[in-house]
């Protein structure tokens, strides 16, 4: 699909929306004109008073949808804010960015829905729906507080990013201290926040799921997790874990695949393959200028190094393979590379070393979710080669959120060294294979503490210990 199709599509749903809360005169015929949606005559077709009062009446059927689903475990965290606002009047501007397809809308859907039970002073804003009809957030918000007259409101706003102003409306609005505010937006929102929101706003980021997560919101079993007893090579407590999750983890596989996006629940695989390149697309032709104002035959240019990368070869090319290759300069190569770590496809990990050594080799680049690189490792045919390579992903995922995660450059070098409270660990992945003796030689190389492998077995010997890689996914 194109560029110019995929904006349509949207501007229809919306215009769908718009219809049913009773806007069903719109027709082809309507234009904008200085950014508002008219007629031919060039009135305003959509009065912003109609319009809020519309949603807030209809947000409750609009999505009725959420009702149902289980929470994410990042919600008791959100939760909690909307207590101690509620409580205490606390007033916080949370942001929330998070990639594609993570479910935040949903996580800000099912927030409405227990403010609610509350207070009736919440309001939810899609902020690219006031885009497309031509309105600002701050003309929004301003009117939402002058028609309702909420005393402690409750702004949840979705999709922030499509305000161009958004990051000094949020600051006006937290130095209001009346609010309290909570915003979802895409992973490269933190590239455009100003220095004064960044230090006035908390920033909760909104991760791909576990397996503990996927577990639980797909089929409601298990629960919250953690590397601890890993960490400690507390093998009482991992023996614990796993039995716990002994009798889910034929579905480790299917996690890899399809399931660190929630949006891929209830659709077959090859489905989810289809609607995770789709979401890959929107994020290089819609997130990508956002970060840098590459030229559409670069965008092209970068879903195409997407595909390399995807490849269980890709991580070996150095930036000159990949310039060669694309047939474009190696700077413009390192460019992308930045903008899709930034967007949040990519993860950079760096080189364990000086700074010297580092810009040398260069980092390593996983893909934040397993998922993108199934569903492009899907699309070029690729995909039974690319289990080890799904696996590392979910391994960076997993350590990146405790402690500080590297690799070592060179022929042997091991695949992650993570640095948690001081303590040193080298961390090998392999399927099929014990690799004790290259883990050892690692530890002395880079003075670790201990040695982890992520591998077949589950075996504690002094200071290496291994761990299936089925029974690692199941302990978050």
């Amino acid at each position: 699909m194109s560029r110019f199709n995929r904006s349509l599509s949207g501007i229809f749903l919306k215009f769908e929306f718009l219809s049913k809360l009773g806007y069903s005169h719109l027709t082809d015929q309507n234009i904008y004109i200085f950014g508002h949606l008219t007629d031919q005559n060039g009135e305003n077709m959509v009065q912003l008073d109609d319009y809020l009062i519309k949603l807030v009446a209809d947000l409750p059927r609009r999505f009725e949808y959420a009702r149902g689903l289980r929470r994410r475990f990042i919600f008791e965290e959100l939760q909690g804010k909307v207590n101690s606002f509620m409580r205490e009047g606390r007033c916080v501007t949370v942001l929330l960015p998070g990639l594609r397809g993570t479910g935040k809308t949903t996580l800000l859907v099912q927030l409405y829905f227990y403010t609610h039970s509350l207070s009736s002073e919440v309001i939810y804003l899609p902020v690219d729906e006031l885009k497309l009809l031509g309105f600002t957030l701050i003309e929004a918000v301003e009117r939402y507080l002058e028609i309702f007259r909420p005393e402690r409101p409750v702004l949840l706003l979705d999709e922030v990013q499509y305000d161009e102003k958004w990051p000094l409306t949020l600051k006006v609005l937290n130095d209001r201290k009346q609010f309290l505010i909570i915003a979802t937006g895409s992973s490269a929102l933190n590239l455009k926040e100003s220095p004064d929101l960044a230090r006035r706003a908390e920033h909760i980021h909104v991760h791909p799921l576990t397996f503990r997560e996927y577990l639980y919101l797909s089929e409601g079993v298990l629960g919250k997790g953690n590397l601890k007893p890993l960490l400690d090579f507390d093998v009482e407590l991992m023996e614990r874990s796993m039995a716990e999750s002994a009798p889910y983890l034929w579905k480790a596989e299917e996690y890899l695949r399809t399931g660190s996006l929630p949006f891929s629940f209830d659709r077959k695989e090859p489905e989810v393959y289809e609607a995770v390149f789709t979401l890959i697309e929107r994020m290089i032709y819609r997130d990508l200028p956002q970060v840098k104002g590459f030229d559409s035959q670069t965008l092209e240019k970068a879903l195409k190094l997407l595909f390399l990368l995807a490849n269980p070869r890709g991580e070996h090319f150095s930036y000159e393979r990949l310039s060669k290759i694309l047939g474009m300069a190696k700077g413009t190569v390192i460019s992308i590379i930045n903008a899709l770590i930034k967007a949040g496809i990519l993860v950079e990990i760096p080189s364990i070393g000086g700074m010297t050594k580092k810009v040398k080799k260069g980092p390593k680049l996983k893909f934040l979710a397993p998922t993108l690189r199934a569903a492009l490792l899907y699309k070029s045919g690729e995909l039974e080669k690319g289990l080890s390579a799904l696996l590392e992903d979910a391994v960076a995922f997993y350590l990146s959120k405790i402690g500080k995660l590297e690799y070592e450059p060179g022929k042997g070098g091991a695949d992650f060294v993570l640095t948690v409270d001081g303590r040193k660990y080298v961390v090998e992945v392999g399927l099929g294979k014990d690799r004790a003796t290259q883990v050892r030689r690692s530890m002395e190389r880079v003075s670790a503490d201990r040695g982890i492998v992520i591998g077949e077995k589950f075996y504690a010997n002094g200071d290496i210990l291994s761990i299936p890689w089925r029974a690692f996914l199941g302990m978050i």
